[in-house]
This record gives C-alpha cells, sequence and structure tokens, in this order.
C-alpha cells in the first residue's frame, strides 16, 4: 500500500512538472511569435489609416546608378551580365586547383554585391560552398578575379 501511495505522488508530481514545463514553452513560443511580428510586419494584417509602410530595401547585391555607370565607365555595357558571363567563362583559372586537393568546383550561381565584390555558390565533389571574390575591372574583357574567403557546406 506504501509504493502504491508513494508512485502515484510521484506521478502527480511529474504531471504537475510537465504541465509547467509546457506552459513555460507556450509563454516562450508566444514571445517569440510576438517579437517576430514587430520586426517582420505581416501582409495580412490591416494597416490603421494613419500608418504608413515605407519598404525598407538593402543595396548588398544591387548596383547602384552611380556603380552602373563606373562600371559602363571601365567598358562593360551590361555590367552585371558580363561579369557574370566573365566568372563562368573563367571559373576554372579562378578556382585553381591547390597542390594538396584535387578542386572540382563548378558555379551553380553567382550574385555581384556591388562594384569591387561578388559573393557565388559552387558544388564540389557533391558537396556545396560559398566563395567570397573581390573583382577588378581592368577594361571591358578583361576582368581579374581574386577568392577572399571560401566556406564548404
Amino acid at each position: 500500500m506504501f509504493l502504491a501511495i508513494f508512485f502515484y505522488r510521484r506521478y502527480k508530481a511529474t504531471q504537475v512538472e510537465l504541465e509547467l514545463a509546457n506552459r513555460r514553452i507556450m509563454d516562450r513560443d508566444t514571445e517569440i511569435y510576438r517579437l517576430q511580428k514587430l520586426i517582420i510586419p505581416s501582409k495580412t494584417l490591416p494597416l490603421a489609416p494613419t500608418e504608413k509602410v515605407t519598404p525598407v530595401s538593402s543595396s548588398l547585391g544591387q548596383l547602384s546608378a552611380a556603380e552602373i555607370s563606373r562600371l559602363q565607365q571601365k567598358g562593360l555595357q551590361n555590367p552585371e551580365g558580363d561579369l557574370k558571363a566573365n566568372f563562368t567563362t573563367n571559373q576554372k583559372t579562378i578556382f585553381a586547383p591547390n597542390e594538396n586537393q584535387n578542386n572540382n568546383r563548378v558555379l551553380r550561381d553567382i550574385q555581384i554585391l556591388n562594384e569591387h565584390f561578388a559573393l557565388a555558390y559552387f558544388e564540389e565533389n557533391q558537396r556545396g560552398g560559398y566563395v567570397v571574390l573581390r573583382y577588378n575591372v581592368r577594361s571591358g574583357d578583361q576582368i581579374d578575379w581574386q577568392v577572399l574567403d571560401a566556406y564548404s557546406l
């Protein structure tokens, strides 16, 4: 009889602890949801008549008009397209193999960040990764690429 009462009380205590833990999780989830709503306003929420939404635009990954103009002065007709095409054709020389490894990197996507830097996604032997590149346009068809950093996933 003593063991039955003991295990029953332990069972009830465990149920209470579980209930408290579930409440804490729900409270945290609610707080996270509330904070996300403050950071990222939902498009489905109606706006008050006095509220105005100003879009936040990031210039990272987009060439500005001034950058496009400077690159065109260096001989690029369509700066972003020309840079991507040059990188694609010269990727084997850019990803020159090191003495210690067999380098089979293949470019899958490149994004021109600004007038000096680019970010590319590559695949290498069933693994992928990102590489940060610096480029210098000497003339329209002469572009020097330098790998600054690479990260394999």
